[in-house]
């Protein structure tokens, strides 16, 4: 996907230079002067006149040269206006049935409407610093109400909490069965415990119930270490998005800001080209506005599979604690637990390792999204491989359940 977004911003690029050298490459007409100097330069001259015969035919040619000019101008103008206006026209097809349908659907199913209207259009920046109530993961506040985001308040998503009561009550049911299965796994230590001889087989199966104490300690705070980590990367991204209203001159209620986001710019600026301009100009802005809703649909995409991931570890978390004091006994790790805390770590604060690349690079960009949108996009692109980066810095490549957005829709990890 990426060569086919390269290859749209290249035809882009192209198609507007061919407008400007249409623009700019018309002839100039020529003088009386110029026409009166022809006229004495097209004058029969004498044989044994070198010098005039030599200016008369300099003037043919220059003359037969200008016509031939005016005729290529003429046909490059008329054959790039042709080609504009059907692309143009297929563009705003294009965007009528395909392209605005998208941008619709991906808003209402994140925020839904309200008196049949949409509440706010889909995006990153939305989406990065927390305010897609839809996204939100902090599975066990379940009340109805508002959730803190920095220092904004924002309105739970009814269809969230209903992910979330049906996730924990699943969560719950886990737990009761792995303790049984717990309660099981300590009648086998105890039985082996007792009909043990040998010293090193007494001293494996105190192990294992060392093990499995600590399995059990780990099983009933399994819901704080979840809240924990949870709320600690909500604070980092509150943190964030403080520091992003500040920087856009933005007050505490989310109004009022100085500075207008990147993707709003260019949405609107793309809008109005789509519905008042036509051939070149449409159709780079056409291409300009599927590159901004290639880039949503990739975040809407990754964070909705986030929700659900989180989601389903928290479910197996119980029964991962089973497996630790039987993991332990044979290297003294407990191989299961270590990779499902990674996964959570990683799943979670995934979305603050967004805003602050969002911070750094795309809020740059908003100061030059209406005039030069084709860098301002590049910037944007440039997110995924920032990620995928601090994920090799970090040793977090080969999490599983969750792939950046450098990753869509790929098996790679």
């Amino acid at each position: 996907m990426k060569k086919i977004i390269s290859c749209l911003l290249v035809v882009s690029i192209i198609l507007n230079f061919i407008s400007a050298s249409v623009v700019y490459a018309e002839p100039s007409g020529t003088s009386p002067d110029d026409s009166e100097s022809s006229g004495v330069l097209n004058q029969p001259a004498a044989v044994s006149d070198g010098v005039a015969a030599e200016i008369t035919q300099e003037g043919t040619v220059s003359q037969t040269q200008d016509s031939a000019t005016k005729v290529a101008t003429t046909a490059l103008s008329f054959g790039a206006s042709i080609v504009g206006t059907v692309i143009g026209l297929l563009a705003r097809l294009f965007n009528i049935f395909f392209a605005a349908q998208v941008d619709i659907i991906m808003s209402q199913l994140t925020y839904g409407t309200e008196n049949g209207e949409l509440q706010y259009w889909f995006t990153i920046d939305r989406c990065v610093f927390n305010r897609v109530p839809l996204f939100n993961i902090n599975y066990f506040d379940i009340e109805e109400g508002t959730y803190q985001v920095g220092d904004t308040e924002i309105e739970k998503n009814a269809s969230n909490i209903e992910i979330k009561k049906g996730i924990t009550g699943v969560y719950y049911i886990c737990r009761i069965i792995a303790l049984a299965i717990g309660l099981l796994v300590l009648i086998y230590i105890g039985i082996r415990m007792a009909i043990s001889t040998v010293a090193s087989e007494q001293a494996k199966y105190k192990k294992m119930l060392v093990s499995w104490i600590e399995s059990i300690v780990i099983m009933f705070l399994m819901v704080y270490i979840i809240s924990a980590i949870t709320i600690f990367g909500e604070r980092i991204t509150g943190i964030f998005y403080d520091l992003r209203c500040q920087l856009l001159g933005e007050t505490v209620s989310g109004t009022g800001s100085t500075y207008e986001i990147f993707e709003e710019v260019i949405r609107n600026e793309a809008w109005c080209s789509i519905l008042s301009k036509s051939g070149l100009d449409l159709t780079m802005w056409s291409i300009i506005y599927w590159c901004l809703l290639f880039m949503e649909m990739k975040f809407l995409w990754t964070y909705m599979k986030r929700l659900l991931m989180v989601g389903f570890l928290i479910i197996i978390s119980p029964l991962i604690t089973i497996t630790y004091s039987i993991d332990k006994v044979g290297d003294g790790k407990a191989q299961a637990f270590s990779i499902w805390l990674k996964e959570i770590i990683v799943n979670v604060l995934i979305q603050p390792l967004h805003a602050l690349i969002y911070l750094i690079f795309v809020l740059t960009a908003n100061s030059i999204a209406a005039s030069s949108p084709l860098v301002a996009l590049a910037m944007l692109m440039a997110m995924g491989t920032v990620e995928r980066m601090v994920k090799v810095v970090f040793d977090m490549k080969g999490v599983l359940t969750l792939r950046g957005v450098n990753k869509f829709m790929k098996k790679e990890g």
